[in-house]
């Protein structure tokens, strides 16, 4: 698909001040829908991701050694049960690009330059910081939903080889924008394959329904039937996201490349005997090495709760927070009627405060705040101190490569400047044993 350029003007430096990183307009702008990507400990300093990989290492087992007889004692012993995940970064891009002609109309005023500006930067950072808070809760495979049925080819509006696909969930819409460029593939047990050669370009959302509608398209920008936009179970991503022949994150060639979220760490199915995640086969002791599952749904959403937290805390787990998607999170509300307890969460770096409700557990009260990013029907118990998102800098930055402040790049195409965001970095958790996923 080619790339359309915003209008917008020549007077970058005029852009400086507003998207500065200690600002709080930024701050504002990343975090103010974003519960758990605000939430989350971050260490973004030019050391927060420093060299080719971060080791996390994790114990897991204590050392063997003890028995009331002593030579038993002696005999049995063992050390301490250690594994490191060596997790590599992972990077993630926006470009917006402002042709040079706006930039001239607006020469000498450069207010007007900053608010024509403001509009297509604005919506470049919240376009990636959508994707951060997505794949926060993801599994790396860049995944946004699962076809649930599909028709076509059809002719719509004038455009043809179009397919009209239900998602097989309905609340997975809200990982989808009007202009996407999308593939659709198979992911079987972690590995994907089948990524289709034809890429589907978004031209309608409808968002009450679940609906997206694609044109078809091949890497010509031609417009071409593709019967595998119709198959129900295949998934969908952003070109680019999917990786054909992938199996699982890990880093290297053949691996996921985008965040490895909390689907990720803590996988809803029981890792098995060949799993490999970072460099850990986490089969050997999946509760501390991949987290707790609870499946809840044979429970009502209070009792479901209450259930999975009192699994957790058998585990040693002290979850502090629970996130779950809005359809569940106004379930819960419902269920507990005139017992809820509000509260409300404050960040500690902007004024972003996020409205929640308090539960009870036996290790104390864990605040449940609703996040649109959480996968339907799932709630993640979490000790929020136990995870960090680990980066070059600010997630998302302006990239300026060395350079001091908001810089552009021309275009070396087109009559143009273009501006790069993104950032450099990796979600990480060193003891995934005291979290949930219900």
């Amino acid at each position: 698909m080619a790339a359309t350029y915003a209008n917008s003007s020549n007077q970058i430096a005029a852009l400086k001040e507003l998207y500065t990183d200690d600002k709080e307009y930024m701050k504002d702008l990343v975090y103010k829908e974003n519960p758990f990507l605000a939430l989350v400990p971050k260490n973004e300093s030019p050391d927060g991701f420093a060299g080719k990989y971060i080791p996390v290492p994790l114990e897991y087992g204590t050392p063997q050694g003890r028995s009331h007889t002593f030579t038993n004692a002696q005999n049995q012993q063992t050390p301490t049960q250690l594994v490191s995940f060596f997790v590599y970064v992972i990077e993630d891009y926006q470009l917006v690009t402002i042709t040079n002609l706006l930039m001239e109309q607006t020469k000498t005023n450069a207010g007007a330059f900053v608010d024509a500006a403001k509009l297509q930067m604005d919506g470049g950072f919240r376009n990636i910081t959508n994707n951060i808070a997505f794949e926060l809760f993801s599994d790396g495979s860049g995944t946004r939903g699962i076809i649930g049925t599909g028709t076509g080819p059809t002719t719509i509006s004038g455009l043809t080889n179009c397919y009209t696909i239900t998602l097989s969930n309905v609340q997975q819409i809200v990982n989808f924008e009007v202009n996407m460029q999308l593939v659709n593939f198979v992911n079987t047990s972690g590995t994907i394959s089948s990524v289709s050669s034809n890429f589907g370009n978004v031209i309608s959302v409808d968002r009450a329904n679940g609906i997206v509608v694609i044109q078809s398209v091949n890497s010509s920008g031609t417009p071409t039937a593709d019967a595998s936009w119709t198959t129900a179970g295949h998934s969908l991503g952003i070109n680019g996201d999917v990786i054909s022949g992938a199996t699982g994150v890990g880093g290297q060639a053949g691996s996921y490349v985008a965040l490895s979220g909390l689907a990720a760490w803590i996988p809803t199915a029981t890792p098995a005997s060949t799993d490999s995640f970072w460099g850990v086969n986490r089969s050997a002791d999946p509760t501390r090495l991949a987290g707790c599952r609870f499946n809840a749904t044979s429970y009502t959403i209070e009792e479901g709760l209450t259930s999975a937290l009192a699994f957790l805390n058998r585990e040693g787990g002290k979850p502090d927070l629970c996130i779950m998607d809005f359809a569940s999170y106004a379930a819960l509300v419902n269920a507990l009627g005139a017992k809820v307890q509000y509260v409300q969460v404050n960040h500690d770096e902007v004024e972003v405060a996020f409205e929640g409700i308090t539960f009870q557990s036996a290790y104390g009260r864990v605040t449940i705040l609703a996040d649109r990013s959480c996968p339907p029907q799932t709630a993640y118990l979490l000790t929020m101190n136990t995870w960090k998102l680990r980066s070059l800098g600010k997630v998302p930055h302006i990239l300026t490569y060395g350079m001091e402040g908001l810089e552009g790049l021309r275009v070396g195409n087109a009559d143009a400047l273009e501006i790069r965001i993104g950032y450099y970095g990796e979600q990480i958790c060193p003891t995934t044993e005291e979290s949930v996923a219900a």
